[in-house]
């Protein structure tokens, strides 16, 4: 028989809301590189904790002993007494509605869990970028799928809207903007700049248009003075 009544789902959902608080996303904030500009923002790779397929399974078992627990406490009232009614039997209906009420909390518990990281997963990237390799390894199954089908829906549209959606939510507050190269990007050329050689750990000012995309993806760091 089922004991648990919905702790570990709650605890899913109550250690997954404080890890989404405690690295909330702030598009003027973050470093795509994974590292942490100036005094705030926060680091990609803890944008999102792993999947706990463990916790998942226990919950989903939980209910499924719930469930069991239900019917064979129903089916042996109805054998014994013929389906009459509860009231003379009001330590049946107690039981019956406790396993009932913890069958459907684990079941909102668990919908609210995975609508929380899909969210995570939606805001990350429309103000982040693509998720990082690091975070996508944290993913359970049916989240990959998720990512694959989303960023296939987002491109079929951007590319039918001719514009490109995830880019310039925020005004910039200058043109041109302080970077550091993670990633061999080679010589690039820039509006009214001219080539640069954009090679790992050079620091550059580039126009803030296009490194944008760049540190989103992880490319380049913004460095920010203090």
């Amino acid at each position: 028989m089922a004991t648990d009544f919905a702790r570990t789902a709650t605890t899913l959902v109550k250690d997954l809301k404080t890890h989404l608080e405690a690295n909330a996303l702030d598009q003027q904030g973050w470093s795509g590189a994974g590292g942490r500009e100036g005094g705030g923002g926060f680091r990609t790779e803890q944008a999102l904790p792993k999947y706990k397929d463990e916790e998942v399974r226990k919950s989903l078992r939980e209910i499924s002993e719930h469930y069991a627990s239900l019917a064979n406490i129903l089916n042996a009232f109805r054998e014994e007494t013929g389906g009459a009614g509860w009231e003379q039997r009001p330590e049946v209906a107690s039981s019956v509605l406790i396993h009932h009420q913890s069958l459907l909390r684990n079941k909102r518990l668990l919908l609210v869990y995975t609508n929380m990281r899909l969210e995570r997963i939606k805001d990350f990237r429309w103000k982040c970028g693509r998720l990082p390799q690091v975070t996508q390894e944290k993913l359970g199954a049916p989240e990959r799928e998720f990512v694959k089908s989303y960023e296939k829906l987002l491109a079929k549209y951007q590319k039918q809207a001719g514009v490109q959606l995830t880019v310039g939510f925020t005004p910039p507050s200058e043109n041109l903007i302080k970077v550091r190269v993670i990633e061999d990007l080679g010589t690039m050329e820039f509006d009214y700049l001219g080539e640069a050689d954009l090679q790992p750990g050079t620091v550059h000012l580039l126009p803030f248009e296009d490194a944008e995309r760049l540190i989103m993806e992880g490319k380049l760091e913004h460095l920010v003075d203090d």
